[in-house]
Parts: C-alpha cells; structure tokens; sequence
C-alpha cells in the first residue's frame, strides 16, 4: 500500500519557521554579495551616454539601479524556488514525526499493533522498524501475562471446587483463594487497558 500525503504543511509552525529561516540565509548571502560587489566597483570609474550627454560615474553608482532591480528579482524567484524545496525536504522529516506521534498515542490507549508505516522515500526508516519490533515485543510479553492469567483463572477453580475433600487448614486455604482472586481481580483490570492481537 503506498502512503500519500495530500498535505505538505503537516505541522506548520515547524516548516513555516524553517522556510522563512533559509530564505533569510539566502537574503543575507545576496545582501552580503550586493554589498561586496558595490564596494569593490565604487573604486572604478566607467562612462557612459545618458541622454545624449557623456557621463563619467563611479561603477559602483553605475550599477547600483541594475544591482537593486536584478538582486530583488534573483531574489524574489530564489525564495519561492528555495521555499518549495524547503517544503518538500521539511515533509519528508515532518510527515514521519507526525506518523510517530499518532502511533504512540494508540500505544499509549494500549492497541499494541505492530502496523507503522511510513513512504519509502521520508526518513527515518530505522526507527520505523523499531518501533514495529517495540509494539510486537510487547504484545508478545502480554500474551505471556494473559497466558499465566487464564491458568490462574484454571487453578483458582480447581482449587475452589468440590474436588477438595476435608483438609485441616481449610480456613487458611479460603483465605489464599480469596487473596488470589482480589490479584487477580487486578491483574486482569491492568491487563484490561491493553489490545493485543493474538
């Protein structure tokens, strides 16, 4: 079964804050780039006909207007080009995040189903599988208590029946009974909490 997620803002503070986070990396490294270029060319000079008149300008005054209108062009594209990918890289850590808080809260409810799954392509696969052998471990360990449980169960109506004859201590021997019936009692309310598929 392939996984889709129609979604790409699964949680939208986190990839909002890292989209906005990386396209301030890349205005900053434009700025810094901008700056640098002006102050190298403000040392030069270069000529140039404006309006039919011959103009001798620093470079840096020169290219400034082009600098300004080509820099928040390159800029404005680099940062929806940057975003998308951004979006796109957060998903595949997100969407698996997000798949790992819903597991463990149905671990949490006591459904120990050994079912994660997550798109092949999103990261952490490892965990994945160690979660699912978590959730299988410990719905075979519950088998085992539910097992030793329902043979308490066989034992307390053995001992319980008519099948005893006169013993001496018969007081004490309703007493155990009735202690191993208020543990068990306990036992299976605990037990109660969990599903487990047998």
């Amino acid at each position: 079964m392939k996984i889709r997620r129609k979604n790409y803002f699964i949680n939208k503070p986190f990839q909002a804050e890292f989209i906005l986070k990386f396209c301030g990396v890349v205005a900053l490294g434009a700025i810094f780039f901008g700056v640098i270029l002006y102050g190298i060319s403000s040392r030069t000079l270069t000529t140039s006909f404006e309006n039919s008149r011959l103009v001798v300008k620093s470079t840096a005054d020169y290219l400034l207007p082009g600098l300004l209108f080509g820099g928040l062009i390159v800029g404005l594209l680099t940062a929806i080009v940057a975003s998308i990918i951004v979006l796109l890289m957060t998903h595949r850590l997100v969407g698996p995040i997000y798949r790992f808080e819903k597991y463990a809260q149905k671990i949490g409810s006591g459904e120990l189903s050994p079912d994660l799954k997550i798109r092949k392509k999103d990261q952490f696969q490892n965990l994945v599988n160690t979660f699912n052998k978590m959730a299988s471990n410990l719905n075979t360990g519950l088998l085992e208590v539910i097992a030793v449980s329902e043979r308490l169960d066989s034992l307390i109506e053995k001992l319980s029946g008519d099948s005893i004859g006169e013993v001496p201590l018969k007081e004490d021997i309703a007493k155990i009974l009735s202690e191993l019936r208020k543990d068990k009692k306990d036992l299976r309310k605990a037990l109660s909490y969990f599903k487990v598929k047998r």
